[in-house]
């Protein structure tokens, strides 16, 4: 579709029309600043400086992490789902040009590649355009196609051909990845569990009678084995992401 025919506010239309905002990096800090002093003074020690800082830090590094997942997932379907397009345009007997317009435009995930390839002052260069936007998180495949329209730009290999063995490709990579994630599920639950193995132990201390709160708290030796375990439990939260990023395309890019 071109670009004239779009409303503007399309053109402007966001890549999660329905996400409500995240709270501000600001508030978030003053929240578990004011938390870790409400703790510290209630409890009558200095643990929670110690403790709460790096277990919030941690969790909301894997959260963003697992958000940049997210956004790189949706931009890997995105373009399966242009390639998916581009080759039916193709197919239909569209002109390469008018074919990918058309097919770009509808993907919101992909608005800036679309308005950079619709942008006023003449004819944009697709193989280069696609080239500079495969370098964003999941559009890796979009060199791929640069390559393949430059091909078939200069030596007349049929394009939607091309295109259609870049789909099947990413269509295989998805069909990996979920394979792996399955896998992957019950190693995930197995260190989830693991992690909270500490709180099962000091709810069954409370139990029994004792009171692991004062030995934690305000006891030299508890006091080391809190800080000690709540290091190594944090540690192996970030290998197990680490590991698991390993197994993913680009898998090191995302940090």
């Amino acid at each position: 579709m071109p670009a004239a025919a779009l409303s503007p506010a399309r053109r402007r239309m966001p890549l999660h029309a329905g996400e409500f905002r995240r709270p501000s990096r600001n508030f978030l800090v003053t929240t578990v600043t004011l938390t870790t002093v409400f703790f510290t003074v209630g409890l009558h020690s200095p643990m929670p400086l110690l403790v709460f800082p790096p277990v919030v830090a941690v969790l909301a590094f894997r959260r963003s992490r697992q958000r940049r997942w997210a956004e790189f997932d949706a931009q890997r379907e995105a373009i399966t789902a242009l390639c998916t397009a581009l080759r039916a345009e193709l197919e239909a007997g569209l002109l390469p040009r008018t074919a990918f317009t058309s097919a770009v435009w509808s993907r919101p995930e992909l608005a800036d590649l679309a308005e950079a390839a619709c942008s006023p002052g003449g004819e944009v260069d697709l193989p280069k355009l696609l080239a500079s936007h495969a370098a964003h998180p999941g559009r890796r495949a979009l060199r791929a196609l640069a390559a393949c329209w430059y091909a078939s730009d200069r030596h007349g290999i049929a394009l939607a051909d091309a295109v259609s063995g870049i789909e099947e490709g990413l269509r295989a990579e998805s069909a990996r990845l979920r394979a792996t994630e399955v896998e992957l599920a019950g190693i995930r639950a197995t260190i989830l569990l693991l992690s909270a193995l500490p709180i099962f132990g000091f709810a069954l201390g409370l139990a029994l009678g004792a009171n692991p709160l004062d030995t934690l708290l305000h006891n030299t030796i508890g006091e080391l084995s809190l800080v000690i375990g709540v290091g190594l439990d944090l540690i192996g939260l970030l290998w197990t992401d680490h590991l698991v990023a390993s197994l993913r395309p680009e898998g090191q890019a995302i940090v």
